[in-house]
């Protein structure tokens, strides 16, 4: 009789297990999911809707765009299709400027043509597959030029080139009027660019706009870049306890990372930081922004970036510069300008806690025929448990052995640079 029973119990689990759709792996002990779900990231796009082809240290080529578009279609239609897209801006290609770097009239023709277009076979793309995709403002999508704030003297943004009622960004496909995910929750500064939605079910998507944080921004109707910028974080303080009292996990994502440039800091260690206040003290931006952080920790499941074109990632510190409170990561970019090759990212987080778990970067040749399915993933990368989130992972990590792995990823795949790329990775007050 005993045997009869523990046959049956057995049979139960197992058939319990199968038609519940879950398949459950086991790692060191630690029950991993292996349909965990999935978000797309991608960034630096620069498009050059004038050049054919695309070459290393060029923007991007309409060859390479539209093989990355075949790509994200792949993607879209697989049996694991992404939860939402996230792109954290950048879309036209880079244009040569002295001074101001405000658009001549025979260049801005061009770079609106790129952001139209980048814009427009986006939407069509995503709307086919109905999937939630947030757009944030890069610094070089001003319609006045290059860290130009996002609305020009007329009020105008970059989707005044694409008028839409129905489906408007910078959120697309997601549920008007609703407080239902995929859904907008604030978007009362659309003139600045930066907004909050739900993603999905419990994921609040915190988009910033830190263009407003360098010290290259430049408000093209004159007002208080200082005023905007404070604005913008009691805004984010806001946005966070709201979620807090949802019991909402957050991702945070923005174009400007926090911390240093490991580029420019190998020459200019004292102005290689990537936030800077042109009025207030030179770490006034950071600071403040690693004191919400810091607050708020609990809630935050992960912080999103470009800017870098590089495969890269940073750990944000709380004041004592001791306890990590976040981690970001970046998206490589489409373009290979920076001699990285193309890359854009899958990030796989927990369906329960929404921490991040891992990554797959795709990534190509400039001069690829198709995209085809070279990629590479975080954990294996860096060999770490995938039973465990990114942010456990890395907690204990010398930044020594993170900034080892990261050189084998950080061109995506495209060799490593010739200077030390560890001063980006620990983010801390002061920098």
């Amino acid at each position: 009789m005993k045997r009869y029973y523990l046959f049956y119990f057995v049979v139960v689990l197992v058939l319990s297990s199968c038609f519940s759709g879950k398949h459950i792996a086991q790692n060191h002990g630690v029950a991993v999911s292996t349909h965990n779900p999935t978000f797309l990231f991608i960034s630096d796009i620069h498009l050059n809707s004038l050049s054919e082809n695309t070459s290393q240290g060029n923007d991007t080529g309409l060859g390479l765009w539209k093989i990355f578009l075949n790509k994200i279609d792949t993607l879209l239609s697989g049996s694991e299709a992404p939860q939402f897209i996230i792109c954290t801006g950048d879309m036209p290609a880079h244009y040569s400027c002295s001074g101001s770097c405000y658009l001549e009239e025979k260049d801005r023709v061009t770079h609106n043509a790129n952001l139209a277009t980048a814009f427009s076979q986006l939407r069509d793309l995503t709307t086919k597959y109905h999937v939630p995709f947030f757009y944030l403002p890069g610094n070089n999508d001003a319609l006045a030029g290059d860290y130009f704030s996002f609305s020009d003297k007329g009020n105008n943004t970059p989707f005044s080139l694409l008028p839409e009622a129905v489906n408007p960004f910078p959120a697309l496909n997601i549920k008007g009027g609703s407080q239902t995910a995929p859904c907008m929750v604030s978007n009362t500064h659309a003139a600045m660019g930066y907004y909050s939605a739900l993603a999905a079910a419990g994921i609040k998507l915190i988009a910033m706009n830190t263009v407003i944080f360098t010290s290259k921004f430049k408000s093209v109707d004159g007002t208080d870049a200082e005023a905007d910028g404070a604005e913008e974080l009691e805004w984010l303080k806001t946005e966070l306890q709201d979620a807090a009292t949802k019991n909402e996990k957050v991702y945070i994502a923005m174009h400007v990372p926090p911390g240093l440039d490991a580029y420019y800091y190998k020459s200019d260690t004292v102005n290689a930081g990537m936030w800077a206040s042109n009025i207030q003290p030179q770490y006034y931006w950071l600071n403040r922004f690693l004191t919400i952080i810091a607050n708020n920790k609990k809630n935050i499941a992960g912080i999103l970036y470009g800017h870098t074109h590089m495969d890269e990632l940073r750990r944000l510190y709380d004041s004592t510069g001791t306890t990590i409170t976040a981690l970001a990561i970046s998206c490589p970019a489409i373009t290979p300008l920076h001699h990285n090759n193309p890359g854009f990212k899958l990030v796989r987080y927990d369906a329960t806690t929404k921490a991040m778990l891992d990554f797959t970067t795709y990534y190509t040749s400039p001069t690829a025929a198709s995209w085809g399915n070279a990629s590479y993933s975080f954990n294996t990368i860096f060999g770490f448990n995938p039973g465990k989130t990114m942010f456990t992972n890395l907690t204990n990590t010398p930044v020594a052995n993170i900034a080892r792995n990261m050189n084998k990823i950080f061109t995506v795949m495209n060799g490593k640079v010739n200077y030390d790329i560890t001063p980006g990775i620990d983010v801390k007050f002061g920098q």
